[in-house]
């Protein structure tokens, strides 16, 4: 069903056909709380890509509630119901960004399992280099330097959620691929290394791309005690 209502293409008929292949019994009203979940979604999707668009254009500084809402076609009031504040909204469009960052790192680890390092590797090279060419990140970063650092405190000083999503997904791949190695550890360790990625992005070094993404995974397998070639 999950599959269904992410298609973006939803209908009854095609909700009935996943409930009968997956022998569940449904109703009516289950169908209806379905279609307005979907519809809350796709407004959702709206509204931050609407506030995406806006901060890229003109800096998350200049963007005001009520023009999201009205490039949405919505009112002030349903716009706020959903995100509660223009902060919320900011915290919401940096997570939204932050899994389209990750879905890139997630096939970067799995394209290297059984080898820590090289995966490692790929996943801080391909986030940083991917970061340089990111509308919304550059513009966070540009604004920094001219003074409109909005949000520029969710990559730094508030960046706990992007952190546990972060980790959440190497400490994952890390725990699936290496069962043995200890949890605690993997968690420090992973924290430490997603922690001077942002830095890195926030703060690029004088090195280039490569040279940092290998200096980060021989820092991760040597902290995980795990040989690097």
């Amino acid at each position: 069903m999950r599959a269904i209502l992410s298609s973006g293409s939803y209908t009854v008929v095609a909700y009935v056909k996943c409930v009968r292949e997956n022998h569940t019994m449904t109703t009516a009203a289950a169908i209806r709380a379905d279609q307005r979940a979907d519809t809350r979604r796709r407004m959702r999707e709206a509204m931050l890509s609407a506030a995406h668009d806006l901060a890229v254009a003109r800096g998350w500084g200049a963007v005001r509630m009520g023009e999201v809402a009205q490039h949405v076609g919505v009112s002030r009031q349903t716009l706020y119901a959903e995100f509660g504040s223009k902060e919320a909204l900011g915290q919401a469009l940096v997570l939204r960004e932050t899994d389209l960052f990750l879905l890139g790192v997630g096939e970067a680890l799995e394209r290297r399992r059984g080898d820590l390092p090289g995966a490692i590797r790929d996943a801080v090279g391909y986030t940083l280099e991917v970061a340089r060419e990111n509308p919304l990140l550059q513009t966070v970063l540009t604004g920094s330097a001219t003074g409109d650092e909005t949000l520029l405190p969710l990559l730094t000083s508030r960046s706990e959620p992007l952190l546990a999503r972060s980790s959440d997904v190497l400490c994952a791949w890390i725990g699936e691929q290496y069962p043995e190695l200890d949890v605690d550890l993997v968690g420090t360790t992973v924290d430490a290394v997603v922690r001077l990625v942002i830095s890195h992005l926030v703060m690029p070094a004088a090195g280039g791309t490569d040279e940092v993404a290998d200096q980060l995974a021989r820092l991760m397998a040597r902290g995980l005690g795990i040989p690097v070639d």
